[in-house]
């Protein structure tokens, strides 16, 4: 019996006690999402807009994406949290417009997440691997025809069937059972291909890095370390990206097959897939955070000159504080081709914290650095002279809505002479 009445695309009601229970627990992980993905939307809001009063600068393009995957996060997360209204009826409409409402942000919340999370994920690949980013018109216009996409897909059934293409399909309100190739071509192609596509590039990402580290590829300590911690955080990306949505993919293609589902099952899935919101906040939070404080290297981050790997912590135990590093260069060792390849005016840059931009990692290189002088004695002979540039930052963190400060306070030491 349970099982007929989940093939069924007709008002349900009163509600079966199991789905009253699973229900509760996809609108309680719905309100979570959408609690955690505005309050993030809003802070990166308010990051964009106060530093955009204070800079010219284009903005950084990995914040776009995030800004626009946290958007689609919002309306994932509106879409199965709408389950309250289920049960404060214990009943679910097909001819409420609660049920159309639904139908419409599952079909948009769950493709653009999936467009977004892709998104993010080539952009990441061509940023760090290729040290390639697009024009910011090009950007603007494929961020822009990634929107149209979504929507158009959504438009296109609606179009094709006005009348009946939303209604009760399971535990909730979607796209209509009869139509079982607009639900593949319109929606669950590109959500497998987002997950595919997501895990094959953050793979090849992962294994690219961990070779380029093992390899020192990188001139400076610290895109060394954003280096190893990038190449450890990026798996946990495409990890919770498949563990939220591939449940329900497989629940919905089994149906489409003619095999039963119940509603646990649908309760299950959908719990995860709406969880896909708080879980990225949490996510982008940890491996990300310095692009959500405000003042100093946060507000540099902003800048689109900033690389992708800029964006990752150091390390992935890192702590914010104040971080002091010494580096000395050996006259008389001629440097490797790795070395050369930066030029000369990378040791400059890195002493004062602006990098190369290169090589996937050079907006913030190094902010130390240090050289060795040649120092005439005379017609006799030369002797060397080490000077350390040492550059500690402080980060003062105001009450949300004052002005970020950083301090930068810059020290030459200099060695007896040798």
């Amino acid at each position: 019996m349970a099982d007929s009445l989940v093939s069924l695309p007709t008002t349900l009601a009163p509600l079966p006690p199991i789905l009253h229970r699973g229900l509760m627990a996809v609108a309680v992980c719905g309100f979570l999402s959408f609690l955690t993905s505005v309050a993030l939307f809003a802070r990166l809001a308010f990051r964009l807009v106060t530093w955009k009063r204070k800079s010219q600068a284009r903005v950084n393009q990995f914040i776009l994406l995030l800004f626009n995957l946290v958007f689609a996060d919002v309306q994932q997360s509106i879409a199965f949290l709408l389950n309250t209204d289920w049960l404060r009826r214990n009943a679910i409409d097909v001819a409420s417009p609660t049920c159309w409402a639904q139908g419409w942000f599952v079909s948009t919340g769950d493709l653009a997440s999936g467009v977004f999370t892709l998104a993010i994920a080539v952009h990441s690949f061509l940023d760090i691997v290729h040290d390639f980013r697009l024009g910011h018109r090009a950007f603007l216009a494929c961020v822009a025809l990634l929107w149209a996409f979504v929507y158009a897909c959504a438009l296109i059934g609606l179009a094709l069937h006005p009348a009946d293409f939303y209604v009760r399909a399971g535990a909730w309100c979607w796209i209509n059972a009869q139509y079982s190739r607009e639900r593949l071509w319109l929606h669950y192609l590109w959500v497998i291909i987002a997950e595919f596509g997501t895990v094959l590039i953050y793979g090849l990402t992962f294994l690219i890095l961990r070779r380029r580290v093992q390899e020192s590829f990188y001139t400076t300590s610290d895109t060394q370390l954003r280096a190893q911690s990038a190449a450890k955080l990026i798996i946990a990306y495409p990890i919770v990206y498949v563990l939220c949505t591939l449940p329900l993919v497989t629940a919905r293609l089994t149906a489409m097959a003619g095999a039963p589902v119940s509603f646990p099952a649908l309760c299950v899935a959908g719990a995860l897939i709406t969880s896909n919101g708080w879980l990225d906040v949490l996510l982008y939070t940890l491996t990300r955070r310095a692009i959500l404080s405000g003042g100093g290297p946060g507000d540099a981050l902003l800048d689109e000159r900033h690389r992708a790997l800029d964006t990752f912590r150091l390390r992935p135990d890192q702590a914010y504080g104040v971080t002091t590093t010494i580096e000395a260069s050996h006259v008389g060792r001629r440097p490797s081709s790795r070395h050369r390849r930066k030029g000369s005016g990378q040791q400059l840059g890195g002493a004062l914290g602006l990098g190369a931009g290169g090589g996937g990692g050079g907006g913030a290189d190094s902010r130390t650095g240090s050289t060795e002088e040649l120092v005439g004695v005379g017609l006799g002979g030369v002797k060397t002279r080490t000077v350390v540039h040492t550059v500690v930052e402080s980060l003062e963190m105001d009450p949300v809505g004052a002005r970020g400060r950083t301090s930068f306070d810059t020290r030459s030491l200099k060695s007896g002479d040798k």
